[in-house]
């Protein structure tokens, strides 16, 4: 049977601290037997099985009820084709590690979000993404998967071999099994060249759509009531060209660890507590915090642009909708914003992906744009989310999965195609709720 520490370090919380829970028991299995029997003893005790990875999400989605399972032991590439241009990795290898593998093959993913501390199961079991029109969700890489089920089987899935299991599983929520061993359709490494800069508001939404068709990767950030947004447009680049800087370049690597990292986190951090601590002063210190992020532009290999190394614990909410809806909601969140008393830390962050054909990603069937709203998480997030929750789901925005959200089942049914037979096959996979939690039977199964 796999590792089974003592009752001391059975502790769980996400990475903001939002949700807590004490598991009855933790497995750490070394190989996917071992996981089978993982389950089977789950199965023929009764117990409630829920995977935990790095606990980046702001949601319950991994809050454990009965036993929890880590999968430290399941990392690593199992094989690459390098001429094929795909890799396969287990799936408690971390983003961040995936990224450092694939470079010594020369590869690369074709785009990611800004995290990379979370597992790649973690990753695409929720929706994660990055931006740009031409790109999907992280889960659109994925060539096959194979997960274990409720009674132990092992089962293989891709667009060939079982295909709905497999566009259900590509944003799994965790509640179809238990995800071990992915594969990605990968891309020779290439560079980004960044350029990061501040704008007016007006200019950048009134014309955001044709930005963002027009670049590679598009996005942007605006404290609400600033005249100011600060874009960030992300270019490809082959490996080596001619006409930008080196990556190694000294000063271009200097001034990013400076903003990335002494500004980002240290500098940042302080000033979130300060606000915390004296809430009238949080308008003031947006405007340091902006102030202080200045304009830039680099070059970089694109796994090293893409993500960007974050410390301050924060909570975030995070919707999706059709692009067509830009303006309108844009306008309702800058008018509720202006008369709202809470504000953040964080600015609201704007970015995009293709549509897609993923039972629940919440780019399913449309061109998307997404609004990332971020709490501190000294400070009560509620105040700052409920709000512009009601405003999201006015514009039928679907949640991220992996995000705090106060959708239920019945709301979701509206808002996914295939949310039905989503439904139905989690019922015939997982008859008895193995991997079930109070929140995944809050926007699975409550009317």
């Amino acid at each position: 049977m796999a590792d089974t520490p003592q009752n001391s370090s059975l502790a769980w919380s996400t990475w903001a601290r939002q949700h807590e829970a004490q598991a009855t028991g933790l497995f750490r299995p070394r190989s996917i037997p071992e996981l089978q029997e993982c389950i089977e003893h789950a199965g023929a005790t009764g117990q409630r099985l829920k995977v935990v990875g790095r606990g980046r999400s702001s949601s319950a989605i991994a809050q454990p009820t009965d036993a929890l399972l880590e999968l430290d032991y399941l990392t690593g590439l199992t094989r690459v084709d390098t001429e094929g241009l795909t890799a396969t990795f287990r799936s408690g290898t971390t983003v961040r590690e995936a990224n450092q593998i694939l470079g010594y093959y020369n590869l690369a993913f074709s785009n990611l979000g800004r995290l990379d501390e979370q597992t790649l199961a973690g990753a695409i079991s929720t929706g994660f993404h990055g931006t740009g029109v031409d790109y999907g969700i992280f889960a659109t890489q994925v060539t096959e998967l194979k997960l274990v089920g409720a009674s132990g089987q092992l089962i293989t899935c891709s667009v060939q071999e079982n295909p709905e299991l497999f566009k259900a599983a590509l944003c799994g929520l965790g509640a179809l099994g238990i995800i071990v061993e992915i594969t990605f359709a990968v891309v020779p490494q290439f560079r980004l060249h960044a350029v990061e800069r501040g704008h007016s508001y007006t200019d950048i939404v009134h014309s955001f759509t044709e930005r963002a068709h027009g670049s590679d990767h598009y996005e942007f950030s605006w404290f609400p009531g600033s005249a100011e947004v600060r874009t960030r447009r992300l270019t490809r680049l082959a490996l080596l060209t001619e006409g930008y800087m080196p990556a190694n370049a000294a000063v271009s690597q200097a001034r990013r660890y400076g903003g990335d990292h002494l500004l980002n986190n240290g500098m940042f951090s302080a000033l979130s507590y300060l606000g915390a601590k004296a809430p009238a002063l949080q308008p003031a210190l947006n405007k340091v915090s902006n102030w202080g992020k200045g304009n830039r532009r680099y070059a970089d290999y694109s796994a090293r642009v893409f993500t960007v190394h974050r410390t301050v614990r924060h909570s975030t909410m995070e919707y999706a909708f059709d692009i067509s809806q830009f303006s309108e909601l844009m306008s309702d969140i800058r008018a509720h914003c202006k008369g709202s008393p809470v504000q953040s830390s964080y600015p609201l962050v704007i970015s995009t992906s293709a549509a897609d054909d993923i039972w629940l990603s919440p780019a399913y069937g449309r061109e998307t744009f997404y609004v990332s709203a971020r709490s501190y998480w000294r400070q009560p997030q509620a105040e700052l989310f409920s709000p512009l929750e009601a405003i999201f789901k006015a514009h039928g925005g679907r949640p991220h999965w992996g995000q705090f959200h106060s959708q239920s089942a019945h709301d979701l049914a509206e808002l996914y195609p295939h949310f039905k037979d989503f439904v139905e096959l989690r019922a015939k996979l997982d008859p008895r709720g193995i991997f079930l939690n109070p929140h995944l039977h809050r926007v699975l199964l409550e009317g």
